[in-house]
């Protein structure tokens, strides 16, 4: 499998839109990998993980083939994450000689109330499909499962397991773990060939009941998961989504990530595993 980074920012970007703080005015001197656009990342050529307003620069900058793009799976409402006014412009005029014909579309109820949100219109050759925590689904050669994330409460927000000839787990935007997604990994006990984990707040404390994650709690996920079986020295592990206030200059962030064993994500990086 692979995996393709194509945004690895927060919200705000990096360096963020309006911020002239001494992070973000190192990240436009030093450019390359410091800059960060919203989060998006794609397994192999037809499976995109999310949807933001940053998509047609991915479009632009990557090379990415949107129009194969079989399946989009969604973590949750923020604008950040899904921009839905795009996928009006899948045909008609406006997209011709498509190599996927339907875009299928999984997530929460939070997401169909944004795809359906513009009165009397559907976008073009989209079809949408309510996922359930726990529950296993088909898409294409892939099984997804989808886990709550502790995030964005009351609009079913998920982090999800994509399993196809090996097996990741894509944990943004999400604090530590709830409960009930430990009993359930506990249950089923699935190896990760890949975990990419949300360090929003990098060294910013936050506590596990908060909406991300930095270094501190990454390094309790990742030792209970390798407590489990589910992660060991196989696994690549990967720290992902950061915010201008957490100092996400790329050589500071290689070096903290180096302490628990991980790799940092950048704009344009592919993994294979």
């Amino acid at each position: 499998m692979k995996l393709t980074y194509l945004g690895t920012a927060a919200a705000e970007g990096y360096p963020a839109l309006f911020c002239r703080c001494k992070y973000c005015m190192e990240a436009r001197a030093l450019g390359g990998k410091n800059i960060r656009t919203r989060s998006q990342a794609l397994v192999n050529d037809d499976l995109l993980i999310d949807f933001p307003a940053d998509s047609y620069h991915h479009f632009l900058t990557h090379g990415v083939e949107f129009d194969k793009v079989e399946t989009l799976i969604v973590t949750h409402g923020h604008s950040d994450h899904f921009y839905p006014r795009d996928l009006y412009i899948r045909g008609g005029a406006f997209a011709h000689d498509m190599r996927s014909p339907i875009l299928q579309v999984y997530g929460g109820e939070g997401i169909r109330g944004r795809l359906y949100d513009r009165a009397g219109e559907e976008p073009p050759n989209v079809a949408f499909t309510k996922v359930e925590p726990f529950t296993p689904f088909r898409a294409g050669r892939y099984e997804i499962t989808p886990l709550p994330a502790r995030h964005m409460p009351g609009s079913d927000p998920f982090f999800y397991i994509i399993k196809g000839d090996k097996t990741l787990l894509y944990a943004h935007d999400t604090g530590y773990f709830y409960d009930e997604v430990w009993n359930y990994l506990e249950a089923t006990r699935p190896y990760f060939d890949m975990v990419s984990l949300d360090c929003t707040n990098v060294d910013i404390p936050i506590p596990d009941e908060g909406s991300h994650m930095g270094f501190p709690n990454i390094e309790r996920v990742l030792a209970r998961l390798t407590g489990l079986g589910m992660v060991d020295e196989k696994t690549v592990k990967i720290v992902n989504h950061f915010s201008h206030n957490g100092n996400p200059r790329h050589d500071h962030l290689e070096a903290r990530a180096a302490a628990y064993g991980c790799l940092v994500s950048y704009d344009g990086m592919t993994v294979e595993f």
